[in-house]
């Protein structure tokens, strides 16, 4: 089911960047045809450290990313649309939420102006979605159930 309320609209848009940073690279790094260099001291393996990668998406994430990307494209304008995605990337695997002093940095304004224009961009995307909600629900019905 499509977002039924702002919050949820901005739980799903956070969602969506973490999804992103699940999904693989678009771009491979190649293996070089060169020798490894091997440490020389016995000593230089005791501490390895591992350091473990995201767990992949599922289909479900990946489902409602593109919802989300479709809805970003279809009812809001380039200013709102990179203004909320960039929210929800610095938003994503965060507790605290998002880094509102440097995204004031990224737009030049100050940090409280741009989180009202993030919640006045909510707020204008969730009532778009609502406005044309009966024809998204028939499209999206089916994917999410």
């Amino acid at each position: 089911m499509l977002p039924g309320n702002v919050e949820e609209l901005d739980e799903w848009l956070i969602e969506a960047a973490e999804t992103e940073r699940r999904l693989p690279p678009a771009i491979r790094k190649q293996k070089l045809a060169s020798w490894v260099s091997y440490k020389t001291e016995w000593l230089s393996y005791g501490d390895i450290v591992y350091k473990p990668s995201l767990p992949r998406a599922t289909t479900l994430q990946v489902t409602r990313y593109e919802i989300i990307l479709d809805l970003l494209i279809d009812h809001c304008n380039t200013a709102d649309r990179q203004l909320l995605w960039a929210v929800a990337i610095t938003a994503a695997f965060r507790q605290r939420g998002a880094k509102w002093s440097l995204l004031a940095k990224k737009f030049h304004k100050d940090r409280r102006t741009v989180k009202r224009d993030y919640f006045d961009a909510l707020i204008r995307l969730h009532y778009k979605i609502q406005k044309k909600q009966p024809k998204l629900l028939n499209l999206f019905e089916d994917v999410l159930n």
